[in-house]
């Protein structure tokens, strides 16, 4: 079957694809981009491509995957610390809210409270605007 010039570029593409991954030396790659450009069938065009492998790397595979479990384990951490703090806060207004109607509400107490919350609020907003350390590639 004759090459259309869409097959040329699709292999041209993955040629260079290979170069860049360190599987073919510029000469091996240069070598190969010729037979590209004078192949009339796809028979020429696949052996341009002959020995070089047809899968993505196992790397290339996982990246994505560890970086999607990263991000849903996250995720999830995030909306458990999320509910946790709002029914922590919700007890705390209700155990203020007893301690002010009982008259038992003195500024010390009142300032007790507040360190109570904060110290949780803070470490959640913490939480919550820390970024994922991206990995350098290597």
């Amino acid at each position: 079957m004759l090459a259309a010039d869409t097959d040329r570029e699709r292999v041209e593409l993955a040629l260079r694809e290979h170069y860049v991954r360190g599987r073919l030396t510029l000469e091996e790659f240069t070598d190969r981009a010729g037979r590209v450009l004078t192949a009339s069938s796809r028979a020429e065009l696949r052996g341009a491509l002959s020995g070089l492998p047809a899968l993505p790397d196992v790397d290339d595979i996982a990246t994505p995957i560890r970086s999607a479990a990263r991000v849903a384990i996250r995720g999830a951490l995030l909306v458990v610390a999320t509910g946790a703090y709002v029914l922590f806060s919700v007890m705390l207004l209700l155990v203020l809210g007893l301690t002010l109607v009982f008259g038992a509400a003195s500024a010390a107490v009142l300032v007790a409270f507040l360190a109570i919350w904060l110290v949780p609020t803070v470490l959640l907003t913490r939480l919550w605007h820390v970024h994922p350390r991206r990995r350098a590639s290597t």
